[in-house]
């Protein structure tokens, strides 16, 4: 049994209280140890283990992976847990914030059954966004459930509000990609199929990357469609000769009409609007970067180069992984976050952002000529003007307030603090790289600072850098070998085919036991084999990509009639599932 950690002069509540002053320590009525702190009791007064026994009740019956103990208090409730059925099949992660709290708890009672788990993982006197990094890598926050008594979080109230503050957040850009999957996972299979020869023929953007790395005067401008790009215009021939230029697509027009061709224009999403911020136009000057699963006409666009970053989507990811990789960019739900990402890749340590505003200053919300705006006024009428369109958005009853960089409020909204969240993790996290804004009215994110463009245009020239940088770039260029990709397709289309055989074998057993097959218990061994086929198969993330979600497969089994027997209702659920991956694999053979 492991004892309380405690030194051997330790043997009373008194020689606790003299060792953890913050602490009231006690004896409860049923002789156990009891603490309270600030007047709040930490545990109960009367029988703190048979209370942690019952609020483990709730981990008893959770289908979460992780547990998450936020505050220690004196252990009570992580070691009742601890002693649940299947615990030692879960992840404990102990958040404390202040060590010495920490050590009361090792201090007080014995946590021999907490010591048991296998999983278990301590954030001790961590920053918020370590404990966030530790939760992500267990399995993230959707697959977790908290535990969190308030006076065992009091000392850290703070700590721990911006911790649940991270968690929602994390949460919340979750349900975005699952709300964006749900939506387009059939445009961009749609389109990832129909861009295969793309794969082949273009080069990565990889070859660029770490070019500029050598040239530490050579810096980043992105220029993103906010209303503040205005400001920027005028002068951004003259920033486009002291730095490498990367617009964002919505960006583009406005450079144009400026007369500057920035290097290289950012393309990611996969529906037609996004071709649209550049159909019709020409940069023959600009590098266009593309998502592979980009809407075909994309690549039609006239410019200097077409490369690819590496794909964000399943089939992409599964091709590159045979022909090699196009260069991964991090995406954070914005072209403007994959803009970024690509300035620091290439190497350069400061980079200066124009336009993102992340929100609406002075409450305009878009950059004049945008098209967004362009597409208000062709669509106005007397009933809808383009006055109304804004106003719509600046009125939204999701918009939120928040700060400048000169603290002054904002309209912003969910979407665009998300995407505020994004900069400021990924800005922490490179120490090497400084990121800076040429406007203080937009939302501040924490890390950028503020940069005057004055200032900036006493940097001197870089054409001489800026031509070294693209001559480095085309010695890195490689090619892809089509037979590759030719093998990587006819694999992937195996693949396919064969949990397709898979799933109908598996709709054929279902069948068999939903009409009272006595051979229920082989059928379901049959099934469980097929699954572990299935879930073996490399193929399989590209059928998921136009897979029902979770809360789409839940609604189809709130549709459905099961039977009362619970080995049939379950082997209903299966055929509803084989059935759903048999069609996104037909479809998907349909596209290629």
């Amino acid at each position: 049994m492991l004892e309380p950690l405690i030194p051997q002069n330790l043997k009373t509540s008194q020689d606790l209280n003299a060792a953890f002053p913050f602490y009231n320590f006690s004896l409860a009525k049923s002789g156990d140890l009891t603490a309270s702190e600030n007047g709040l009791p930490l545990h109960s007064a009367y029988n703190p283990n048979a209370e942690a026994e019952r609020a483990a009740t709730l981990a008893k019956d959770s289908d979460k992976d992780i547990f998450i103990f936020a505050g220690i208090g004196l252990g009570y409730l992580a070691n009742a847990a601890a002693r649940i059925p299947g615990a030692d099949q879960k992840t404990f992660l102990i958040l404390e914030p202040d060590p010495l709290h920490f050590f009361a708890a090792l201090a007080s009672i014995d946590l021999s059954d907490l010591f048991k788990i296998p999983k278990l993982f301590f954030a001790v006197g961590a920053d918020v966004e370590q404990a966030a990094s530790l939760v992500q890598c267990a399995g993230g926050f959707d697959a977790s459930q908290t535990f969190c008594q308030k006076s065992q979080a009091a000392h850290a109230q703070e700590w721990f509000d911006s911790f649940f503050k991270r968690a929602q957040e994390s949460k919340d850009a979750a349900q975005v990609n699952v709300n964006t999957l749900e939506r387009f996972g059939r445009l961009w299979l749609k389109n990832g199929a129909r861009n295969l020869p793309q794969m082949q023929k273009l080069c990565g953007a990889s070859k660029f990357f770490g070019a500029a790395s050598s040239d530490n005067a050579l810096p980043c401008v992105l220029l993103a469609a906010g209303p503040s790009l205005d400001c920027v215009l005028p002068k951004l021939k003259e920033i486009n000769e002291r730095a490498i230029t990367i617009a964002v697509d919505t960006a583009l027009r406005a450079c144009l009409r400026a007369g500057v061709q920035p290097d290289f224009v950012v393309l990611t999403d996969p529906q037609y609007w996004a071709y649209s911020h550049i159909a019709g136009l020409a940069a023959p000057e600009s590098i266009l970067i593309a998502e592979s699963a980009a809407y075909p006409s994309v690549f039609r666009f006239s410019c200097k180069e077409i490369v690819l970053m590496s794909s964000l989507f399943p089939l992409g990811k599964f091709i590159e992984e045979r022909i090699g990789k196009k260069g991964a960019l991090a995406s954070g739900g914005s072209v403007s976050t994959s803009a970024w990402d690509f300035a620091r890749a290439i190497g350069s340590k400061e980079i200066y952002a124009a336009g993102l505003d992340l929100g609406y200053p002075n409450k305009q919300t878009h950059i004049k000529g945008s098209s967004f705006e362009e597409a208000a006024h062709n669509n106005s009428c007397r009933i809808n003007p383009a006055e109304l369109q804004t106003a719509r958005i600046l009125f939204s009853a999701k918009n939120q307030e928040g700060l400048d960089f000169e603290g002054n409020k904002i309209i912003t909204d969910e979407r665009m603090k998300l995407f505020a969240w994004w900069f400021q993790k990924h800005v922490a996290e490179d120490s090497k790289t400084k990121t800076f804004a040429f406007s203080k009215k937009g939302l501040a994110i924490s890390g950028v600072e503020y940069f005057s463009i004055e200032d900036f245009l006493k940097k001197p020239k870089t054409t001489e850098q800026k031509k070294a940088f693209f001559d480095r770039a085309d010695r890195n260029s490689v090619p892809c070998d089509k037979e590759k990709l030719d093998a990587a397709i006819a694999e992937l289309k195996s693949g396919l085919l064969k949990i397709n055989s898979l799933s109908q074998k598996g709709i054929a057993l279902c069948n068999d036991i939903l009409c009272g097959d006595r051979r229920a218990q082989q059928r379901i061994g049959e099934l469980d084999k097929i699954d572990q086929e299935i879930m073996q198969s490399d193929a399989k993330n590209v059928a998921a990509l136009v897979f029902p979600s979770q809360r789409q497969l839940e609604r189809l089994f709130e549709a459905a009639n099961f039977p009362q027997n619970p080995v049939q209702a379950n082997a209903a659920k299966s055929k509803i599932i084989y059935t759903e991956l048999t069609k996104s694999i037909e479809d998907f053979l349909k596209i290629c």
